[in-house]
């Protein structure tokens, strides 16, 4: 006899495809405000609007806090559709939604705390662990400055790493000293205050000011383990069912950072090919659109952005797969991170190949292909899309040469 209390099964194909005819319903509006958010050096307050009550943020929450509680690979394929022309405003979105995963990572109290009012809570998880905690009664007492708080524009909550104060045995001769103990600490927007620093050539809209932590007490309830989570075995995911929340730290935040700029490399190659067809040289009065040199360019373009598509796709499906069954080696993660920040590098040489073959007027200020090349040749260069430490990592991990300390 069937059971009749039995949860409904949930068609996550089908959810995942209507969050992304959301995603795409306000790709316009996000594309028109590109010019404002860069100049305003922040997301438009519109924007974050407009993406809340599609319910996106919250891609990656589980369902208990009200969530849709689906995996990295519904977030890339939304998030291909919601920010083809604004890789700036993409990526903060995109990192908003991952940081909402990330909440799910803490203890319990502390994630029941975050989702009481909601559910998604916007803000910046740095990830550098550059502040200083001192263990105290109930938690930690933390000071330091961070750098790159992505999101601090709309910040709710925050999540800063820091190394704990602590005396290290010396080292067992012949033996590598015991690295340094790296905590997470979670805390209100409120708790933090920020420092106006974000004044770059691209990525404009993301904030990502520098944070000051001035003598501010963490409760250990708030406070996660950064190593655990790297392997998938965070505590905060042991209440879970879903395998979204053991999937590996690292190779996450790649692919949620990394879909921002597959999606403008999409969007730029896209809107190149339909501004070849219309444009007119001011010098000839003519048209360029059978200019061989220009089709190259525009095949060359559209097919690294396919090719980038696709992998990023079997890439986050990967890293679904992983997550059945952590811990996940660290082979896995390390050849994960080498393939994001080799699939950022082929994103940034399609839109400099475009930037390269749009004239002078390709890079006017209300140009989508120079906004795309700037956002992304600084996106690209980000620590994780790095790719002399991802690739040394990769082939000391191929040859079985692993280093003494690994962070991937």
């Amino acid at each position: 006899m069937a059971d009749t209390n039995a949860a409904p099964v949930r068609n996550t194909e089908q959810l995942t495809d209507e969050l992304v005819e959301r995603a795409r319903a306000i790709a316009p509006a996000i594309a028109a405000r590109a010019e404002t958010s860069e100049r305003d050096r922040r997301v438009a307050d519109e924007t974050i609007a407009d993406v809340a009550e599609a319910g996106l943020f919250e891609i990656l929450v589980p369902q208990r806090y009200g969530g849709h509680e689906l995996g990295i690979s519904s977030m890339v394929k939304v998030m291909k559709a919601l920010s083809p022309l604004d890789v700036s405003t993409g990526w903060t979105l995109a990192f908003y939604m991952v940081h909402n995963w990330m909440w799910c990572l803490l203890p319990e109290e502390a994630q029941k705390e975050i989702f009481a009012d909601g559910p998604s809570r916007l803000g910046p998880v740095m990830v550098a662990p550059t502040v200083k905690a001192q263990p105290e009664a109930g938690g930690y007492r933390i000071n330091g400055r961070a750098k790159w708080g992505t999101g601090s524009s709309h910040a709710q909550w925050c999540m800063v790493s820091g190394i704990v104060e602590e005396d290290l045995p010396e080292p067992v001769e012949g033996q590598p000293p015991r690295p340094p103990a790296v905590r997470m600490f979670a805390m209100p927007w409120s708790e933090a205050k920020l420092e106006d620093t974000w004044r770059t050539s691209g990525m404009a809209a993301t904030a990502s000011h520098d944070v000051i932590f001035d003598n501010i007490f963490i409760p250990a309830h708030r406070v996660m383990d950064a190593t655990p989570a790297r392997s998938g075995e965070a505590e905060g995911a042991q209440i879970h069912d879903s395998s979204v929340y053991t999937s590996a730290f690292t190779p996450m935040l790649c692919v949620a950072a990394l879909s921002a700029i597959v999606s403008g490399t999409l969007g730029a190659a896209g809107h190149a090919v339909e501004r070849a067809k219309t444009f007119l040289s001011t010098f000839s009065g003519r048209t360029s659109v059978d200019n061989p040199a220009l089709q190259i360019r525009l095949a060359k373009a559209d097919l690294a952005a396919q090719t980038a598509s696709r992998m990023i796709d079997a890439l986050a499906q990967e890293i679904e797969s992983d997550a059945t069954m952590p811990p996940i080696p660290l082979e896995n993660r390390a050849r994960q991170r080498a393939m994001s920040s080799h699939i950022a590098s082929i994103c940034r040489d399609a839109v400099t190949l475009l930037a390269q073959g749009s004239g002078a007027s390709g890079h006017m200020s209300d140009s989508p292909i120079q906004r795309a090349f700037r956002d992304i040749n600084m996106a690209s260069c980000h620590v994780v899309f790095d790719q002399d430490p991802t690739m040394e990592l990769h082939g000391k991990m191929l040859v079985g040469r692993p280093p003494p300390i690994i962070l991937a």
